[in-house]
């Protein structure tokens, strides 16, 4: 059985689950924000035996440690609610900082069974989702990437004098703002600029740079268990504001997506790239400069991919025939024969 974990908002599982739904593929989708008030939840641990249980309230639908065979962690995130009302804000906080232990436990515990196939291995992909780490291990696997600096002292920012800069946040991609979000895309700035502000505006936080790189086009390419799929990205037909500098912000000016084929040099490195962190699956991040050389930006070790597919990328159907292999291989059943099991 394929054991989801995410949350239920997340609607990228609901694609791959269609099509186990219609291969009979039996699976368990698990929304861990819904933890405390649509499941019941046993773990026993013993010197004679181990194991779990996980039933949903609403059905009969269950799952048990033995019966999984691949684990597909998606979006877990901390439970939002509690069974019962809870006036108490702190008692409240503190019981679903309880649960949200739990369900970090529960995850580590999974990869006990070396055995199981995981895609989003909840401890790998952690380690892998460091952006020095990751430039580290590009640059091993023979990747180009750009000069790179992390920092908050004023004065190494001298060695970027007179360059173009790219401005990324390392983790905080939003900030609340009235009537919604401000959202952190990259921006595209002139280094004297920022030295012209002083060491205040740079010196409260860890800074994190680039140097610019100037792009013909970008690239989007989605690996599954060694299998490419790959987009180009039209981001410099937009303008700076628009997404030509991040084409995140081209979701909303009709960027376009085209599928193309893998470069073939990208191909090894990107491989030894996901074996370094033992991961099946990674989204990277390319920009092809004028000169036509490829530069590493980063890899989202559980990227989305959805709006991918609507350019045409058959990536759904790739990671649930990853699923049904290895639920075959491991009960060496004919799994089509077998009976779907969901929550949705």
């Amino acid at each position: 059985m394929l054991f989801i974990i995410t949350n239920e908002a997340d609607i990228h599982p609901n694609p791959v689950i269609d099509i186990l739904l219609e291969r009979g593929i039996p699976f368990f989708r698990f929304n861990t924000d819904k933890l405390l008030t649509d499941y019941d939840i046993t773990y026993n641990l013993s010197n004679e035996k181990c194991g779990f249980k996980i039933k949903y309230k609403r059905t009969d639908l269950s799952i048990t440690d033995s019966q999984i065979s691949c684990v597909w962690e998606r979006r877990p995130m901390e439970p939002l609610a509690t069974y019962d009302l809870i006036e108490d804000k702190y008692v409240k906080n503190a019981i679903l900082e309880e649960a949200d232990g739990f369900v970090r436990f529960l995850r580590y515990a999974l990869t006990h069974d070396r055995d199981i196939l995981w895609i989003g291995h909840p401890i790998n992909e952690r380690l892998g989702g460091s952006k020095i780490l990751q430039k580290l291990v590009a640059r091993d696997v023979g990747l180009s990437i750009p000069d790179t600096l992390f920092s908050n002292d004023f004065a190494s920012l001298e060695r970027f004098r007179n360059k173009t800069l790219a401005v990324k946040p390392i983790s905080s991609f939003d900030i609340p703002a009235d009537g919604g979000s401000i959202v952190f895309y990259v921006q595209k700035v002139d280094c004297n600029k920022i030295i012209e502000l002083g060491e205040g505006a740079f010196r409260n936080t860890i800074n994190f740079i680039e140097q610019y790189t100037e792009k013909e086009h970008e690239l989007r390419i989605t690996v599954i268990d060694g299998e490419f799929f790959t987009a180009r990205i039209e981001s410099q037909k937009l303008t700076d504001d628009k997404g030509a500098v991040d084409w995140r912000q081209g979701y909303d000016h009709d960027i376009q997506f085209i599928p193309t084929d893998t470069p073939e040099e990208l191909k090894r490195p990107c491989l030894e790239f996901l074996k370094y962190f033992d991961l099946r699956f990674g989204c990277f991040d390319f920009i092809r400069t004028p000169n036509g050389e490829y530069i590493f930006l980063e890899c989202n070790t559980n990227g989305q991919w959805l709006w991918l597919e609507d350019a045409g990328l058959a990536i759904s159907p790739a990671l649930a025939e990853v699923f049904i292999k290895q639920i075959s291989r491991k009960t060496g059943a004919d799994v089509s024969a077998s009976a779907g099991n969901t929550q949705i």
